[in-house]
């Protein structure tokens, strides 16, 4: 009999079935899904840190050289901050095609809610500096280079000027063929076709339109002064010989030329016309100056008997042929007498200068030189002259000294590098940005352009410095906003009540500001506001002034800060100012005795603090923005 329990035992095998299986794919799409999420949100999370550590150590690298450009600052110079937005107040796309508009209450009838876009600030801000400085420009010679201790400090946005497809051989297509004497302003329009946000009307595409194509500027300006004829020069360059004495003032620094490069005449830019000094290249006008020469006058026939000036705004010049001491003294005399209007007129009529940004008057730079320093002048009541420095009086109520406020400022506004119209001291006029390129306009040259001669390698050497000028002053790319704001370091005392947003906190001034403070994602009136237009102080708003025990402080005088007069609301703020308002504030030197009473001393008092924010475009998210904001607290009287 067979036993059973001795014979294998058969096993039954049964495999997933269908429902099991849709269970345990879908459970493992859910398991692969959150591991995705998992690792997709760490790869975010690792993406925007890096973006994040980036932002961080890009702003303290641009932090560096903002703070220590303003700890060289120097009251011996002036100081001007310029308040203002993009496209006249108007909304300025961040790209093409841009629909977000947050701040269409803010100022109502100032948005396009179908355009898209918001207002956006391109203010701008000049001082003086004393440190190393070294210019940008390539040297013609190894052994010149322009150097200088002194210099003028400019922050702003570039403006980049739209491409010219005709006539490209022609010295006037300054889009190919940049040159020092282009002030970056066409007149042939009733308004700048190529300003920071404006839709061009014209059918040419504006480079400038969208904010993502923005850069900030940093402009470096040396201040020196000709050497004289004890500077070294070259034994023989491009076959001028220094020992020829007909040829050595090629080489030798004038008001125009410094180590061999382009130079502005004047750190006032209605002071860059020249008399002319020769009919032609080499060949001096009877009894006029053969001083003001540079090197590439050699080669530019086209001359004539005009002296062609240079300007900063054209991107390629940052050289100034004046020192510091020089500026303070003209500033101090000048408005005593004349305007820049005096000197240069921004009509858009005809005229040889008219298609360059100015047109001349009676008057250059060569006039105001033998006018102001000769001792004659003070025959004639109306030239100019150093020791009008002592007649100058800004406060007195009435009578001349408003003309002297209004020409001041004009003159210090003239200063700026990029381009302004003050013939009403009141409501300058912008004009122009200091021009820039992302990239070279020209890339290749070519021995038809430049022949290989001397006077063809003078040409191509300055062509190819001034090509590569055009991105040297680029200081912060896609930079979208720029804002300056500055405080004298009061807080208002007369708010008690800690809640309020404002209490203790310090008055800063500059356009409306303001922040979304109730976290809507739009921006109006209601929100708060963090920076307002400047009114006289009253003693109960700014605390204890230091000023205050002098007969006459100059910090309480609207006009003179701003060029208009604004009464504080009593127990309130100023109200808003219009978009399109353009604020300029003025800071310049003290009056050391005033007319009215030698024994009184006038303070123009400078801001203590300024405050600077940046909106940076993300390189790689078309939407995204970044700001940063420093605040600057500037040096004490030397």
């Amino acid at each position: 009999m067979k036993n059973h329990s001795d014979s294998p035992k058969r096993t039954s095998r049964r495999g997933f079935t269908v429902v099991e299986m849709i269970v345990t794919v879908g459970i493992l799409v859910v398991v692969t899904a959150g591991i995705a999420t998992i690792f997709s949100t760490i790869g975010d999370t690792v993406a925007r840190g890096r973006k994040l550590s980036e932002l961080n150590r890009f702003a303290a690298r641009v932090e560096l050289v903002m703070r220590k450009d303003f700890e060289n600052m120097t009251r011996d110079g002036f100081l001007v901050i310029v308040n203002k937005n993009a496209n006249f107040g108007r909304d300025v796309q961040l790209y093409r095609g841009e629909k977000t508009d947050f701040d269409n209450g803010l100022f109502p009838g100032f948005s396009d809610i179908s355009k898209g876009g918001r207002i956006r600030r391109t203010d701008e801000i000049m001082f003086f500096t004393r440190d190393e400085y070294e210019s940008a420009r390539r040297a013609i010679s190894p052994d010149m280079i322009a150097r200088s201790q002194e210099a003028a400090i400019y922050y702003g946005h570039g403006q980049k000027r739209r491409p010219d497809l005709v006539n490209i051989p022609s010295e006037n297509n300054f889009f190919f063929n940049p040159a020092p004497w282009d002030s970056n302003y066409d007149y042939a329009s009733t308004m700048n076709q190529a300003g920071l946000g404006i839709t061009s009307n014209t059918g040419v595409l504006n480079p400038n339109e969208f904010a993502r194509d923005w850069s900030l500027l940093r402009n470096v300006t040396l201040l020196t002064t000709p050497i004289g004829e004890s500077q070294v020069v070259p034994v023989d360059l491009f076959g001028i010989n220094q020992f020829n004495p007909l040829e050595r003032d090629m080489l030798e620094d004038s008001d125009r030329q410094i180590s061999l490069q382009p130079a502005q005449r004047s750190i006032f830019n209605s002071l860059g016309w020249s008399r002319p000094s020769r009919v032609s290249p080499g060949l001096p006008v009877p009894g006029a100056p053969d001083k003001v020469r540079w090197l590439f006058d050699r080669v530019n026939l086209n001359l004539g008997v005009r002296e062609m000036p240079s300007y900063r705004a054209s991107g390629l010049v940052d050289v100034v042929t004046e020192d510091l001491a020089t500026i303070r003294g003209m500033i101090q005399a000048l408005p005593v007498k004349v305007a820049p209007s005096d000197y240069a007129s921004f009509s858009s009529g005809g005229g040889f200068g008219s298609s360059r940004g100015v047109d001349r008057v009676n008057l250059d730079r060569d006039d105001f030189e033998d006018d102001y320093w000769a001792t004659e002048s003070d025959m004639d009541p109306s030239i100019p002259d150093p020791k009008d420095a002592d007649e100058l009086d800004i406060l007195r109520a009435g009578g001349v000294s408003i003309a002297h406020r209004n020409r001041i400022r004009s003159w210090m506004i003239d200063a700026l590098p990029s381009r302004w119209d003050t013939s009403n001291p009141a409501f300058p006029v912008h004009l122009a940005g200091v021009r820039y390129e992302d990239i070279p306009t020209r890339l290749m040259f070519n021995d038809i352009d430049f022949p290989s001669t001397n006077n063809g390698e003078i040409e191509r050497a300055y062509a190819e410095a001034n090509q590569e000028m055009l991105g040297s002053s680029v200081f912060v790319p896609m930079c979208t906003e720029f804002i300056v704001e500055w405080s004298y370091g009061f807080v208002n005392n007369n708010i008690t009540n800690p809640s309020s947003p404002n209490f203790k906190k310090m008055l800063w001034y500059g356009l409306d500001r303001y922040i979304d403070s109730d976290k809507s994602g739009t921006l109006d009136q209601s929100d708060q506001r963090t920076a307002m237009p400047y009114t006289p102080r009253r003693a109960g708003e700014a605390g204890t002034d230091p000023a205050l025990n002098r007969t006459r402080e100059l910090g309480t005088d609207a006009k003179l800060i701003v060029g208009v007069d604004r009464l504080m609301v009593p127990g309130g703020n100023p109200p808003p100012l219009s978009p399109d308002t353009i604020e300029i504030a003025t800071f310049g030197f003290n009056d050391p005795r005033g007319t009215v009473d030698p024994t009184d001393d006038t303070i123009w008092q400078w801001p203590k603090f300024v405050r600077v924010t940046m909106t940076l475009a993300d390189p790689s998210e078309r939407d995204i923005e970044e700001t940063i904001q420093v605040i600057f607290e500037l040096p004490e009287l030397e």
